[in-house]
């Protein structure tokens, strides 16, 4: 079993330099807030730890996606421990915002997927959380750790939250996706991504309750579905623009991020597509195409138009995937078609990020002289046009021991691709210049054999500034 895991640089800001890397435990990624303890001696980092060795065949039990809490001890720059967020049967879906009290005793953390916000004690808390080991022993190690890394990297290990740690508060109805949270006293003032609302939580009361704040009229949601406005206009494409100015898109986006669509409440689409639909980086063994073939997760950019799609294109369009995903993925077995629709129309609104490889805006000097060597070496010929992919499968000779001998893979987009490494099916290129060379031995990935280093710099350099 192999280590993927986020890290936490240590960064000295007087000589710009990362002093340290803080790796969190295996399958950690989507970090969303890292907080220090008024005392200077702790900090805590929200994440959610992905599940990725194992067949997705349920969620119960965070068995896919699990969402935590890491502990770092700042006086000895080392992860001290991570402990779940989440209910032995009830998920705690994509952990947010992460303050302390100003005393220090307390930490309010916010779950933008199930529309909540966990209260804990932390001193109850430190005093359970079990120290990691100094040292990791490979004889006391389980037969899934044999050659990996130390035991407490491995997400199986990772306990829940103790019930006499935490107050687990809901929120107000129409308050929905707390993100950011800032704490005046014994108060949690919660801000709501996709509500005009702010949740107030006095959290020195015996049993903490929300109370919502309005900051603006109208909902677009309320009680986790879709409510529609009595006034609307229908727009030329047939979406409908609601009164108070929330669209399809916009309540795709709600849909993508909520947890509530998820048997338990484990994850949410975003938990493997953060960043707006990107990718978590992991390869899941999704049962769509059979079992023990793993892939990796693929960016939802231009996933209308450039169908059909998964690596083996095994759903015909973005409506079908998203049906597929939250049936087999979130566990929802009658999912409403308009929720399906408005995931769709989100997606179909995903705009690309400008690399950060380009230079005010425009390709390099080195990127134009790639974009020559990208015709020269033949690249243009399955990455062509606006979407760089021509939508159809080929053999490329990156074929594993898991795929089945006739497994052909369709032409991903290379539209943002400096953001989504690892690359091919099996996410076994790290670099660009891995799909070029070292898993390219047949040249079916373009002509490279022959290229000067000056010429795969530049290649490389175009294709990242896409």
């Amino acid at each position: 079993m192999y280590c993927f895991a986020a890290v936490v640089s240590v960064i000295d800001t007087a000589t710009r330099k990362v002093v340290k890397e803080l790796q969190l435990p295996n399958g950690s990624g989507s970090l969303n807030d890292i907080r220090i303890s008024p005392n200077g001696q702790y900090a805590v980092v929200t994440h959610i730890v992905g599940r990725f060795s194992r067949l997705t065949t349920h969620v119960t039990e965070g068995w896919m996606n699990a969402n935590a809490l890491t502990l770092i001890d700042l006086a000895t720059l080392t992860v001290h421990g991570t402990m779940l967020l989440d209910d032995s049967f009830q998920g705690a879906a994509n952990p947010w915002g992460a303050p302390w009290s100003p005393d220090g005793a307390t930490l309010v953390v916010t779950h933008a997927g199930t529309h909540e916000v966990s209260v804990i004690d932390f001193p109850k808390w430190l005093a359970q959380l079990p120290a990691l080991p100094a040292t990791y022993d490979p004889a006391k190690a389980t037969e899934s750790e044999v050659g990996a890394k130390p035991s407490y990297e491995q997400p199986d290990n990772l306990p829940f939250l103790a019930a006499n740690c935490r107050v687990r508060v809901k929120l107000p109805v129409g308050d929905f996706g707390p993100r950011s949270v800032v704490v005046v006293g014994h108060t949690a003032y919660v801000a709501n991504y996709f509500s005009d609302t702010l949740s107030v939580i006095d959290f020195s009361a015996p049993h903490p309750t929300a109370k919502s704040m309005v900051l603006a009229d109208g909902h677009v949601f309320e009680a986790g579905h879709h409510v529609v406005p009595d006034s609307h206009q229908v727009l030329p494409d047939g979406q409908q623009l609601f009164a108070d100015g929330q669209n399809l898109i916009r309540q795709g986006e709600f849909y993508f991020n909520d947890a509530n669509l998820c048997y338990e409440g484990w994850q949410s689409c975003a938990s493997c597509h953060p960043g707006g639909g990107r990718v978590d980086g992991l390869n899941w063994d999704l049962l769509n195409d059979g079992v023990g073939n793993p892939k990796n997760t693929k960016s939802l950019l231009l996933a209308t138009k450039t169908a059909p799609l998964m690596s083996l294109g095994v759903r015909a369009d973005a409506s079908t995937a998203v049906l597929a995903g939250i049936q087999h993925i979130l566990f929802n077995s009658r999912p409403k078609q308009e929720v399906v629709d408005s995931i769709v129309a989100y997606l179909a609104s995903l705009k690309p990020v400008p690399s950060p490889h380009l230079v005010h805006g425009r390709l390099s000097e080195a990127a134009e002289r790639g974009k020559k060597v990208f015709i020269q070496a033949s690249c243009v010929d399955c990455h062509e046009s606006e979407l760089f992919t021509d939508q159809q499968p080929h053999d490329v000779g990156t074929r594993n021991a898991l795929d089945q001998p006739t497994d052909k893979f369709y032409t991903p987009t290379l539209v943002e691709v400096w953001r989504t490494a690892p690359y091919l099916h099996d996410g076994s290129a790290v670099t660009i210049r891995d799909v070029l060379t070292t898993r390219n031995p047949s040249g079916r990935h373009g002509d490279a054999a022959g290229l000067s280093q000056q010429d795969l710099d530049d290649l490389c350099e175009y294709v990242l500034s896409l």
